[in-house]
């Protein structure tokens, strides 16, 4: 057996003490509670997301206009998305803000504040029944939940690196830091989704102004948290002029021989949310497929699936997130994939052998979307354009999830048409049948994407 060389001890002398031991300066390496406060308006944005899809959004379209109440709804979906659009060039103003607070900190206060406000507009609009004002409100509102948002997402990408550089971290250390810090987001946004569900049974027999006070006050308890812990440097202004069409335009666009790699992120996020969309067609399968015919129990049984999801979910972020440190982030995508594959292949079989086997799905569900949301922050970290700073890459990254997020229903609903108009025309009708056909092709098309990472 070969001796230990002193060359080979040394190395790994130093590669312990850049680790694990901090530099005479005094600071430390950041810890997870750290991390939980940093990324605390994930936590507010998932919650503000989810309650507005499945309980808000729907009731207020009902309320505000008696005719029609679907289309209006869509409006008010697409208004809520196309707002994400503004990112990428909140992100560029974000890289060039000037503060002895930082860059990022200053716009996440301000966007918050605004969105705040945005919200009392929205309650007295709701209130007084002004549907014109209440689409104001939503419009103003959301646009500044998500310039905050891209101003966030950037920061603990800002405090990694910073932290790097204090304590002369390389390699491991700092991929050990982006993969926490994608945990504890992916984290947050599965609990933000569980805490949009117990709001959603506490307002039960609540006016449904109410939510509006919640959110507003989470958003502003959330805002400062993050505030108050980030340790940003005094910033310097990059820029002075406003930027150009020609510098919005790069905003949007990645220069692809040098960004490939964050190209394909972007893309595999992108198909990971179209296949993700499936699940909002959930409902339709449980009518249909365990021929659920009371309402109230179709969405007691949705709600228990959709817990059960966001709890595992939640369960496996962090481990998730530690096992990338060891394996890497691809290995983890490659795994999240199959197990996503592989849920919606069991909601497949599920009415052949009984609802427990759906009850299986929701687990394997929170299980591969837990690992994949784990280490989507950190892949993305660590393949950041060079052409572009943290605020705008990340602005692209959030666009290519709402872009996914619209792609899915559009393509799986032409899907459930498609398929319900040929049994029509054969007779078949609207019943369990004709439903069940196009039920179960909607829950195949995740595997076609799925298989791609």
């Amino acid at each position: 057996m070969e001796t230990a060389t002193p060359h080979l001890c040394q190395d790994l002398q130093d590669t312990y003490h850049s680790c694990y031991a901090a530099p005479k300066t005094g600071k430390t390496s950041r810890g997870t509670a750290y991390w939980l406060c940093i990324t605390a308006y994930q936590l507010i944005y998932s919650m503000i997301t989810s309650s507005f899809a499945l309980s808000v959004l729907p009731r207020e379209a009902e309320r505000l206009n008696s005719e029609a109440s679907s289309l209006w709804l869509a409006v008010y979906v697409m208004i809520c998305g196309a707002t994400q659009l503004v990112c990428p060039l909140a992100g560029m103003c974000s890289d060039r803000f000037s503060s002895a607070w930082g860059r990022r900190r200053p716009i996440l206060a301000a966007g918050s504040l605004v969105a705040s406000a945005g919200f009392v507009l929205v309650y007295f609009a709701s209130l007084l029944s002004w549907p014109k004002t209440f689409m104001l409100g939503l419009l103003v509102t959301e646009m500044a939940l998500n310039v905050a948002y891209a101003a966030h997402a950037a920061l603990p990408a800002d405090l990694s690196a910073a932290s790097a550089r204090d304590l002369e971290s390389t390699g491991p250390c700092r991929d050990a830091a982006a993969g926490i810090v994608s945990g504890i987001m992916a984290l947050h946004s599965f609990i933000g989704a569980v805490l949009a569900m117990g709001v959603m049974e506490l307002m039960k027999g609540q006016p449904l102004q109410m939510f509006y006070v919640t959110y507003a006050a989470g958003v502003v308890f959330c805002s400062s948290i993050v505030c108050a812990v980030a340790e940003e440097e005094a910033s310097v202004q990059t820029s002075a002029a406003l930027p150009s069409r020609g510098e919005i335009l790069s905003a949007y666009t990645l220069d692809l021989p040098a960004d490939l790699d964050f190209f394909w992120v972007c893309c595999g996020r992108l198909l990971f949310y179209t296949s993700q969309a499936v699940i909002v067609f959930m409902e339709y399968f449980i009518r249909d497929m365990f021929e659920v015919k009371e309402e109230a129990m179709v969405i007691s049984r949705l709600s228990t699936l959709v817990l059960i999801g966001q709890l595992v979910g939640a369960a496996v972020a962090l481990p998730s997130s530690r096992l990338s440190d060891r394996f890497g982030c691809k290995p983890m995508v490659f795994a999240s994939c199959y197990v996503l594959c592989a849920t919606f292949l069991t909601f497949i079989i599920a009415p052949k052998f009984g609802w427990y086997v759906m009850e299986i799905g929701a687990t394997l569900y929170g299980l591969g979307a837990g690992s994949y949301m784990s280490v989507d922050y950190a892949l993305a970290l660590k393949c950041l354009p060079t052409s572009k700073e943290s605020a705008q890459s990340f602005g692209l990254w959030g666009i290519a999830g709402f872009l996914g997020s619209c792609l899915g229903p559009f393509l799986v609903g032409g899907v459930l048409f498609f398929f319900h108009s040929q049994a029509a025309s054969r007779g078949h009708g609207r019943g369990a049948i004709s439903s069940s056909r196009a039920t179960l092709l909607a829950f195949l098309w995740p595997v076609l994407f799925l298989r791609w990472p």
